[in-house]
């Protein structure tokens, strides 16, 4: 495979897990809720926070992607999305998850 087509497609499978985690978190407000004791305004908030974190990082990354290699930029923002999400999973309560 060309280096392109490899590339379009990593792009696509990231656009369709980033979806995928936008929506399934309205989907599990309840069962989430719960185990975090918070209420939907609480997880909307949550969404607030991650979209407002996301959008802050993509002028970074672009920045980033200018001035030094870009493979080493997205492997440094796949790292740190891995290690935010390995600390969710130790989250118990609401401000943790923050």
């Amino acid at each position: 495979m060309k280096a392109e087509t490899v590339t379009l497609v990593l792009v696509n499978l990231a656009g369709i897990m980033e979806k995928a985690d936008e929506s399934l978190l309205p989907g599990v407000y309840k069962e989430v809720g719960a185990a975090l004791h918070t209420d939907p305004t609480g997880l909307g908030s949550l969404t607030l926070f991650r979209s407002i974190v996301q959008s802050s990082c993509y002028p970074i990354a672009a920045y980033l992607a200018t001035r030094h290699n870009r493979a080493h930029v997205i492997a440094l923002g796949a790292f740190l999305w891995a290690a935010a999400t390995f600390l969710v999973a130790f989250s118990s309560t609401f401000f943790q998850l923050c």
